[in-house]
């Protein structure tokens, strides 16, 4: 243990002074994401009269990660729990390219696509894509497959370059999490990121769902966000299904409907002291009576904040589902949970994060703890997971960024199915174009 300790401490460090070698340019001021999309480059944005024009954009990432994981399973209740060998070091990657698209009309409305191409096979080709209409005086309408008001709006913990709320660490899978994988953990179909234990964003059920969202301008250091969203589809990515249940688009159907998520944020700076805070709200109704059901509504609400001053940012974000549910357990999927066939796939618990980072030119370091659990079913407690890193980051120039950290984990599954904790360390090339 202490071996890999000094190995991953001294990858990272490695990492980062050689990044030093180059001339550097200085990281985004702040880790905020802004409710609006991004606006298209110049080359992309088309003059008055003109039709659409459309680029590139988008990230690429490729990771080194090693990891000492104590990961243990077992096929069924009952038996006993095995180890399982996992691979000291590991090639991660987590990358999207982006097609965008905007034109400005004679009377001042800005029209754009945005659509979200997976630059490696995943579950789903395209991840986000929608289209929007904006104006500085009358906000920004959104209308496809892209993440409610109230996750857009969200403001969470900053970090020195290794994030953890939706972060990182969970998306490139740096440690193995349960039965299934990190997109059907415990083989029930569900997502870490819909549960509260690896995000405080409100996207439970929700994720990528074709809606329909209204954002304010920012008027006194508010804004305000609504959207309504027909069916939560738990991936969405395709034209939503018109029955409110079964198991259509490929069993992306939640059995949730009628849903609608609001925001709210504020962003200001008094002086030299800046402040971000944020609070949202989830609702959908379910539908009882056949497959993928519902038989209570969903409710999940978030709030966060951050602090910043003189290079110095601190904050968190948590996240609440006091209740909601994904569906009920098949006879296939009682035997690797425990639970009873029939009864309830459930997606609610609670999850928070918090935060702190120094950014000085090109330099970046933080440190972040996040932890999450989740009432999976309706038997054998909860699924938990504990999650700590210290990294750093370095701008090596306009939109390349190295990064590296070490890390600490403590996952445990309901039900004693899986449990999994280590410790690893990994360093990152982050691109952006």
């Amino acid at each position: 243990m202490r071996k890999l300790l000094y190995a991953t401490t001294a990858l990272t460090a490695a990492a980062l002074v050689a990044g030093a070698a180059g001339d550097a340019a200085a990281q985004s001021p702040s880790p905020y994401r802004e409710a609006l999309p991004a606006p298209a480059p110049a080359t992309t944005t088309s003059q008055a009269a003109e039709k659409i024009k459309l680029g590139l954009s988008g990230y690429y990432q490729q990771w080194g990660v090693i990891t000492d994981q104590d990961y243990t399973t077992r096929t069924a209740v009952g038996t006993n729990n095995q180890h399982r060998q996992t691979n000291l070091v590991d090639n991660k990657h987590n990358s999207e390219i982006c097609v965008i698209g905007q034109t400005t009309l004679d009377n001042g409305l800005t029209v754009g696509i945005n659509v979200q191409l997976e630059a490696f096979t995943e579950a789903d080709t395209v991840d986000e894509s929608y289209l929007f209409l904006q104006s500085p005086t009358m906000g920004q309408v959104i209308i496809g497959d892209e993440n409610n008001a109230g996750y857009l709006l969200h403001v969470t913990a900053p970090d020195g370059g290794v994030s953890l709320d939706s972060g990182d660490l969970c998306n490139i899978r740096a440690f193995e999490t349960g039965t299934g994988t990190q997109t059907s953990y415990g083989g029930l179909g569900a997502n870490l990121f819909d549960s509260p234990i690896c995000t405080t964003n409100l996207r439970v059920n929700d994720n990528d769902s074709g809606k329909f969202t209204y954002i304010t301008p920012r008027f006194a250091g508010f804004q305000v966000g609504a959207s309504y969203i027909p069916n939560l589809e738990s991936g969405g990515d395709n034209n939503s299904a018109l029955t409110q249940l079964g198991s259509g688009d490929n069993g992306r159907n939640s059995g949730l409907s009628d849903g609608v998520a609001g925001g709210i944020n504020f962003k200001d700076t008094f002086g030299d002291f800046g402040v971000q805070a944020s609070g949202g709200i989830l609702w959908a109704q379910g539908i009882s009576g056949a497959a993928n059901a519902n038989n209570s509504n969903l409710l999940a609400y978030n709030a966060g904040a951050q602090f910043s001053f003189a290079g110095f940012s601190a904050g968190g974000g948590w996240m609440m589902v006091p209740q909601g549910q994904r569906g009920v357990v098949s006879a296939a999927q009682a035997g690797t949970t425990g639970a009873p066939a029939g009864s309830a796939i459930k997606s609610n618990g609670m999850g928070w994060t918090v935060g702190a980072a120094y950014e000085f030119g090109p330099y970046k370091v933080g440190i972040d703890y996040e932890t999450g659990t989740n009432n999976k079913t309706s038997v054998g407690g909860v699924d938990r997971l504990d999650q700590a890193v210290i990294s750093g980051s370095y701008a090596l120039g306009p939109g390349i960024k190295v990064v590296g950290g070490v890390f600490y984990y403590d996952w445990q599954e309901e039900n004693q199915m899986s449990a999994n904790q280590g410790v690893g360390g990994t360093t990152g090339l982050k691109l952006s174009f």
